[in-house]
């Protein structure tokens, strides 16, 4: 027996010598991708590098695994793991870079934190929307390439980006470009992306495209609903993707699954208008989503719906006053979490749902994570990943020379109260109030306000106005006691009507109802007595340029010009004396810009100067110098296309720099003195984004329980 037992013990201990440090390997992955057991996978990564070192490429592989392993649980041996590697395999010039990267990117985000909390780390910035999603092993993050509008990929470890599209780059601009990618999902298995592409006929399809680049195929099109597409969700078994689809004629929302293999769209039955956000629960029992609702003029707010997917029962999860937004399913399935800014700062919150049922209330799990906060979804392992948005939307004061039209000084903030989220400045006619918007920004928790700033006191006022302003220009009568102001005419933000505000009582009246479809801009004449606007006959592509009497309302068309879907004329300007509007269309099939001259009763066209469409494309901003000499244009030059200010002599002659230039300017407004100017800066082309991961959140919140 004794013999037996020490062959039994001989033979194991040689079965267990013979087992491969490859075999070991995989045994490790699976237990960490698969099973989620980081500490057994480190543990075996560990054995790898102690008992096969001399494999030097599998034992620097088993470092960098057993490194990450260790970063995502928190632990501060993270570092040490990756300086090990670089002290011992700096030959395996692969893996070395990712552990440069890797360490670099701890250094960014300030290291690590102790793994019985949750731990914030900002994994990118970059520039775009991050509307795409993480791979189930927290590896790789789908994206929207902003430089040329192709469907990308980027390696969170490496930081390396890979084009999944060959569209090339923005060959007329964005939005006019033929194709472009948009949002997008990685599968569940992590070998497919769904994404969203805008084609050559002006629409949005559904494609998918394997990680690597292969086999792309469109698998759903449809042109009634394509106005907008946004895949969301791979069901568990990878055959259906979740999306949302957005007709404009008539105006409707619908969430569907649509298989992976192409074939007709399942429209779920969803009750509450304009849903969307949509997430499925792990089971694929239910669906919840979120809906825009409105109670009484300018209160907007987002509520949060649950849909049993078998039998169509709805129930409200998330309610006004408070409301919430992108809901998302965590992996356990009995909890949902949502956006709310309840607390006056952007958070994340969660409600528990049993049986499809709401239980208790919200409770919060991490406040203040930031503005235009979009979640992004979960990894294998239960990192949570999210963007949010930096830019800073602001209204400026400079002053520019009345002879040179050379900027004089830098631009600074005319008082401390304007700190973003701040829009359409507009001097009073005597020049000592300053009137604007505040809030309404995606990326800012206010409604939006219309305010008045005394530049003498320093003093903000709010116009208690009950409208919900569209952020266009604001104009002054001129007894200064009222202002015209767009605002929405129905909470279905399908038409705009301008309306005289009184700025002390805020008491308003409807001075002109939508003039047409895609006409945000009226112009009001200098002494408060006509407006002018664009009305378009869309078939045609042709406009007119109208006049109305504001007492009368009696309307004339004073000439028919040009227009360029997508494009526009930009707006309106009327000279300080009233006699001449200034406009700028296209011509020569859109590759220029014409600036143009028309009499104010009408006349003959006369065109001032022509710049390259792509200089002027993405800018509306034209207005008069108060000496009725020149016109102020935005144009986008130079490599960059930085939006510069450009001074146009209405007597002719070249078009001259100011020297006043700001990503994303938009409205400007002279000083009646000649020498202040005011301007807005809004999200720029491509705004600013980081990428975000909430690691250990699902063990400290099972903690906190």
């Amino acid at each position: 027996m004794k013999r037996m037992l020490m062959v039994i013990i001989a033979v194991s201990a040689i079965a267990i010598g013979a087992e491969s440090g490859h075999d070991l390997f995989q045994k490790a992955l699976v237990l960490e991708r698969t099973e989620g057991n980081l500490p057994e996978a480190i543990k075996l990564y560990r054995r790898i590098v102690e008992r096969h070192s001399s494999d030097r490429m599998l034992a620097a592989k088993a470092l960098m695994q057993m490194a990450q392993c260790q970063e995502r649980l928190g632990h501060a041996d993270a570092r040490k793991s990756y300086e090990q590697l670089l002290r011992q395999y700096a030959d395996q010039n692969e893996v070395a870079t990712e552990a440069r990267a890797r360490l670099a990117a701890l250094e960014r985000a300030g290291g690590l934190s102790h793994p019985s909390g949750i731990t914030l780390r900002k994994v990118w910035e970059g520039r775009g929307e991050f509307e795409g999603s993480p791979s189930p092993d927290g590896r790789h993050f789908s994206f929207h390439d902003w430089e040329t509008g192709d469907l990308a990929v980027r390696d969170l470890v490496t930081g390396q980006n890979r084009r999944l599209t060959n569209k090339g780059s923005w060959n007329k601009g964005y939005w006019k470009d033929s194709e472009f990618a948009a949002s997008s999902v990685i599968s569940g298995d992590g070998g497919q992306i769904a994404y969203a592409w805008h084609n050559k006929e002006k629409f949005y399809e559904l494609r998918v495209v394997g990680i690597d680049g292969s086999n792309p195929r469109t698998v759903y099109r449809d042109k009634e609903f394509g106005y907008s597409l946004e895949p969301w969700q791979w069901t568990a078994d990878g055959k259906q993707i979740l999306t949302a689809l957005w007709r404009r004629e008539p105006d409707e929302t619908r969430i569907a699954l649509i298989p992976a293999a192409g074939g007709p769209a399942r429209i779920l039955p969803t009750r509450a208008k304009s849903p969307w956000d949509p997430s499925l629960s792990p089971d694929g029992r239910f669906l919840v989503y979120d809906s825009p609702t409105r109670e009484g003029v300018g209160v907007s707010g987002f509520e949060i719906f649950l849909l049993f997917l078998e039998g169509g029962q709805e129930v409200p999860l998330v309610r006004l006053p408070y409301g919430g937004w992108y809901p998302f399913w965590m992996p356990d399935g009995k909890k949902v979490l949502f956006i709310s800014g309840r607390t006056g700062s952007w958070g994340f919150w969660a409600i528990d749902v049993v049986e499809g049922k709401p239980q208790g209330i919200p409770r919060l799990l991490k406040d203040g994570v930031g503005r235009g906060v979009r979640p992004n979804g979960f990894t294998r392992q239960g990192a949570f990943y999210y963007s949010t948005n930096t830019s800073i939307a602001d209204v400026y004061v400079t002053e520019l020379d009345p002879a040179e039209g050379k900027m004089l000084r830098q631009p600074a903030p005319p008082a401390p109260r304007l700190v973003d989220s701040n829009s359409a400045p507009s001097w009073s006619p005597d020049g000592r109030y300053l009137a604007y918007y505040r809030g309404g920004s995606a990326y800012n928790e206010e409604p939006t306000t219309l305010v008045i700033l005394s530049v003498e006191t320093g003093e903000v006022r709010d116009v208690p106005v009950k409208l919900e302003p569209y952020l266009v220009h604001v104009h002054w009568f001129p007894d200064g006691k009222s202002i015209l102001v767009g605002a929405w005419e129905s909470s279905k933000h399908d038409s705009i009507g301008f309306y005289r505000v009184d700025i002390q009582t805020g008491d308003c009246r409807l001075v002109l109802s939508s003039p047409g479809p895609g006409i945000g801009h009226a112009e009001l004449s200098p002494d408060g007595k006509t407006l002018f606007f664009f009305s378009l006959d869309e078939p045609k592509l042709r406009g007119g340029i109208t006049s109305r009497d504001v007492e009368s309302g009696k309307e004339r068309e004073l000439a028919r010009v040009p227009y360029l879907a997508g494009t526009g004329w930009a707006r309106l300007a009327a000279s300080p004396d009233g006699r001449y509007l200034t406009f700028r269309s296209p011509v020569d099939e859109a590759q220029w810009t014409a600036l143009r001259l028309l009499p104010a009763k009408g006349g003959e066209l006369r065109e001032l100067c022509r710049f390259p469409q792509s200089e002027t494309e993405d800018f509306t901003e034209l207005v008069w110098t108060p000496d009725g000499r020149n016109v102020l244009i935005v144009r986008r030059t130079g490599k960059d296309g930085i939006p510069e200010l450009w001074r146009i002599p209405i007597a002719g002659g070249e078009p001259q720099r100011t020297g006043l230039s700001a990503e994303s300017m938009g409205i400007v407004a002279p000083h009646p003195d000649g020498r202040r100017i005011a301007f807005d800066t809004g999200s720029p082309r491509g705004s600013p984004n980081e990428l975000w991961v909430l690691e250990n959140f699902l063990p400290a919140l099972k903690s906190a329980r």
